[in-house]
């Protein structure tokens, strides 16, 4: 054995103390002077070290896990570079020693250093053109003896896809070394065509884009991707990518946007379905149902902190309590016996609890310090266990282990109910239903199997058409309508309104009924149910798609708000309005004659009509005030007041069109009041009455300080009807106020905004979640348009690439991130999607590439994410597919770039600028901006024709459309 330099022993000596220390890289660091010391006069070559490095930390085929850290601490510190690292590990282990499996295993030292300078020339780390050049030089040994070899493949496919070897070819290349390195790279191809096409194509794509072959090797090699065409290789097939990470934030965002408290709507509507949500946890987790049910366990606790910290409206807070307490131990109780696969849930439980936010759920001792924020909340643990305890998924003795306490509470006394047992028991006793329904918000956790039956519930007395019975049940919920809440988290509104609406839609009387107002009592109360949930939970039109366009449901929620002339109506609807009309007005009032030849969805799909008419009939003075007036009393009565849905629409409608000359407003203001503030209700109305203002105080009050802004301010009239609406006006918290500072943020507004949100989700190493809302996305794609919001997201993604590299664990976190913000649910449709967005972009990647490509690349990754777990959930761009529509192709108004053109705007305003369409939304045109154009909501609005005719059911002509119910 050659004797060794004594600086080489030496520096043996030390780095085997080094190793046997365990030493930090940076301890490691500290004793390289004393190294160098040792070596003087001889300086230790980098070379020497390197190779030292490797013959103390690898023993036959085991290698130190200190030694790639070694390495990679000389690497930052410029005292070796990659060339240094080749050529010793050329040396140690010649390639023309080795076979193909050596390089490819995961625990080879050979694997593992080309692994290492794969990862530092992807994150951009290596600039030098001779380093780079030397490098590709050293490595055509490999090339040639293992052209099998994937991990030399990608190692080679990230060396040539960097910006600085393209730089190093092109301008310091010569032809030599081209052809040269070009004849060991089409072996290399050939071999990995059969096995890595994508691979292989990749390398083909660079040795035709830097022109690494002559003409020999070229007419020799046209095939040799087996018949891909070489002209058809895009960048796509160039970008290497690393194995998806999970990370605590991409779940956090997904269950913000799935529990649907984060909507821009003035609305909570969880949006939480149970197979979608298994079927992105099983793309995300691939089995891994320990972690899976630990991240999901600790992102429902996150997400309840955020909206304490934000300071959400008590609603929200509610919600997503619910949905720890009652929704997440009854959904994994579910899941995990689906899956059949061994697991401690208890162990799970307590990995969680450690790390949820101690500020935001302290312990049972600090619980009673009132002055902190978090009382709101702060029993969410304790009741979080007991629920999983009643569900089984744990001990009862187990609760005080996994708290650190004693408990203050303890399993409900009745028990875990059942559904079956609950049908049951209401259907011998439907007194038990109320009692039922007054237990929906308790947080104990039977609150799914109470939905579940009451659903069953309902559909049972649609289909046996008991309407005395289901009464009862819809005046109470929606007497105690936050109780809606609760039953949504487990059956959708859509599904919970289908047998109401299909019971409507087919309404049969009884055989043996004798009055008929009690059928327009049923009748009534079933709607004003099908209202209330429509508005609490922002339902649209295409979200009641099962709905026949034709039923009365549909034209209900469609038209009923909307007056219609004469000419319109048919034959048998004139003679009903000429009945109604009569009712109302004259002395023979409305008597059960006329309710027997008109149907109840008849009648309140008359109304806007008959209001439209009664009024115009009042401004030609053939009615009295008086008259009017006393005519729309009448439908105070609990039987008709359902009625003032559509009436009291009608109203708001035609209030929004007022003008400063407007004649009509001495008319419809003092028979407004008779509605909202009646001297007298009888007592059965007093329940339904505040219901219905509670479903149009909003665009009431929008419409009567339009109003009011038009006409004289100081008109006396407006402002008690004002001051009566103002209670029944819902807290929706500070999102007009959020707004608002979002688009003030320096320096491009929204889109800067919605930048920090990210980087704060990206940047998360704390137990307090960061502050996020999926409102700024929701905003973003409705003010700016997808492909603005999609731009801000790529920005934060090259941002990320630029700090750290392309292949950085930071990049690898951003895309899990931004990937989980474009595939997340919303709870309205947009023109384009962000997925549809996505796929759009990438169709142009190639020419992108060749201006910027390490944008290109992070979108081809963000692509392949977005499809993959799109294709998982089985969804294709999810419900929220369209096309984007705006002047500039951005789908919205330019505010991201603009910040000073929002700034300037009255958001009380802005945001309030005409009625609700019912459920608390503006008027608006077909780009979402409010809209006063009068030829878009009424074709006509005056007439005059003779008394005879008015009584008759003639009609006062005009009519016109307006906002939907």
């Amino acid at each position: 054995m050659d004797q060794q330099p004594p600086a080489e022993m030496a520096c043996r000596t030390m780095l085997k103390k080094c190793y046997l220390q365990r030493a930090s890289s940076s301890d490691f660091l500290k004793m390289l002077p004393q190294l160098e010391a040792n070596a003087r006069p001889v300086a230790l070559a980098p070379l020497t070290l390197t190779r030292a490095l490797l013959d103390v930390g690898v023993s036959g085929q085991t290698v130190d896990p200190r030694l790639p850290i070694y390495l990679e601490a000389l690497l930052d510190t410029n005292r070796i570079d990659i060339v240094h690292v080749l050529v010793a590990i050329t040396q140690y282990a010649n390639p023309s020693h080795l076979d193909s499996a050596a390089l490819d295993a995961a625990d080879t030292v050979q694997s593992r250093v080309l692994r290492l300078m794969t990862k530092r020339i992807a994150n951009g780390t290596v600039h030098s053109d001779t380093v780079l050049l030397t490098f590709l030089s050293e490595l055509r040994p490999w090339m040639s003896q293992h052209p099998e070899s994937a991990t030399l493949g990608m190692l080679l496919s990230a060396t040539l896809s960097s910006p600085a070897t393209q730089h190093a070819i092109t301008g310091a290349a010569s032809r030599k070394f081209k052809t040269s390195f070009g004849r060991d790279l089409t072996p290399l191809i050939s071999s990995l065509s059969s096995s890595n096409i994508q691979l292989a194509s990749a390398l083909s794509y660079y040795q035709k884009q830097y022109d690494l072959q002559d003409g020999d090797v070229l007419d020799g090699s046209l095939n040799i991707l087996n018949g891909v065409d070489m002209a058809a290789l895009s960048f796509q097939d160039t970008v290497m990518d690393n194995e998806p990470i999970i990370t605590r934030a991409g779940l956090y965002v997904y269950l913000n946007a799935m529990d649907g408290t984060d909507t821009p709507q003035i609305t909570d509507r969880p949006l939480f379905d149970d197979m979608t949500v298994m079927n992105f946890l099983n793309a995300r987790y691939k089995g891994n149902l320990p972690v899976l049910v630990t991240d999901l366990i600790v992102a429902a606790f996150d997400i309840l902190a955020n909206a304490m910290y934000r300071t959400e409206p008590q609603r929200t807070i509610t919600i997503l309590r619910s949905f720890l307490v009652n929704k997440l131990p009854a959904f994994l109780g579910n899941y995990t016996a689906i899956t059949f696969a061994p697991l401690s849930i208890e162990t799970c439980i307590g990995q969680a609890l450690l790390r949820i936010d101690p500020h935001a759920f302290p312990s049972l001792s600090q619980m009673f310090d009132f002055s902190s924020k978090s009382s709101s909340v702060s029993e969410a643990r304790q009741e979080f266990l007991f629920s999983c305890a009643l569900h089984q998924l744990i001990p009862e003795g187990s609760i005080e282990v996994l708290l650190g306490d004693v408990p203050m509470q303890s399993l409900p006394a009745s028990g875990r109910y059942m559904k079956a047992d609950l049908v049951s028991e209401c259907t011998s006793n439907p007194a038990k239903i109320e009692d039922l329904i007054g237990e929906l918000e308790n947080m104990e956790g039977n609150t799914g199997e109470i939905a579940g039956a009451l659903f069953e519930i309902i559909s049972t007395l649609c289909s046996n058409n008991d309407t005395l019975t289901l009464k009862g049940i819809c005046n109470c919920l929606v007497r105690k309508s936050a109780t809606l809440d609760s039953v949504v988290l487990f059956c959708s509104p859509q599904i919970l309104l289908q047998p109401l609406c299909h019971l409507l839609d087919n309404w049969e009387g009884h055989e043996d009924q004798v009055e008929n107002q009690p059928v327009y009592d049923e009748f009534g109360s079933v709607l004003l149910l099908v209202s209330t949930i429509k508005h609490r939970f922002e339902l649209q039109p295409s979200d009641l798609t099962a709905l026949d366009p034709d039923s009365f449901t549909s034209r209900y929620f469609r038209s009923a708000s909307e007056s219609r002339t004469i000419e319109q109506l048919s034959e048998h609807e004139n003679d009903l309005l000429g009945g109604w009309i009569r009712g109302l007005f004259e002395a023979e009032g409305i008597n059960d004659e006329l309710m027997s030849t008109c149907k109840p969805a008849e009648f309140h799909l008359l109304i806007a009509t008959l209001f439209d008419q009664s009024i115009k009939a009042c401004q030609s003075r053939i009615l009295t005030m008086e008259t009017l007036k006393g005519g729309f009393e009448y439908l105070l009565e609990t039987f008709l007041l359902p009625s003032l849905l559509a009436a009291l629409t009608w109203f708001a409608n035609t209030l929004w069109l007022t003008t400063s000359t407007s004649p009509h407003t001495d008319t419809l203001l003092p028979a407004l009041s008779t509605l909202i503030k009646p001297a007298s209700l009888p007592p059965d109305s007093t329940t339904p009455h505040s219901a219905v203002l509670s479903l149009l105080a909003s665009p009431l009050t929008s419409s009567l300080m339009h109003t009011q802004q038009q006409q004289q301010p100081t008109r006396p009239d407006i402002a008690p009807l004002l001051a009566v609406l103002k209670p029944h006006i819902p807290s929706h918290g500070n999102n007009l106020t959020e707004l608002e500072s979002w688009t003030r943020t320096q320096p491009n507004g929204l889109a800067s905004a919605m930048t920090n949100m990210v980087q704060g989700l990206i940047t998360w190493s704390f137990a307090s979640p960061p502050s996020y809302t999926h409102r700024i996305i929701h905003y973003s794609i409705t003010l700016l348009g997808a492909s603005s919001t999609l731009d801000t997201l790529l920005n934060n993604l090259t941002a990320q690439t630029s700090l750290h590299g392309p292949s950085s664990a930071e990049v690898d976190t951003a895309l899990d991130i931004i990937a989980t913000i474009i595939i997340a649910p919303l709870p309205f449709t947009p023109l384009l999607s962000l997925p549809s967005a996505l796929r759009l972009r990438i169709e142009t990647v190639n020419q992108l590439a060749k201006k910027d490509a390490a944008r290109a690349t992070v979108m081809v990754r963000l692509h392949r994410r977005v499809e993959a777990v799109l294709a998982a959930v089985g969804a294709s761009g999810g419900n929220n597919e369209g096309l984007d529509l705006g002047a500039d192709g951005s789908g919205g108004l330019d505010m991201g770039t603009n910040a000073a053109a929002f700034e300037g705007m009255d958001m009380n305003i802005s945001m309030n600028m005409g009625p609700s369409t019912g459920q608390g939304m503006m008027l608006r045109d077909e780009r979402g901006m409010p809209t006063t154009d009068i030829d878009d909501v009424l074709a006509e609005t005056e007439g005059q024709i003779a008394s005879g005719d008015f009584m008759g059911g003639v009609g006062m002509g005009g009519g016109g459309g307006g906002m939907e119910i």
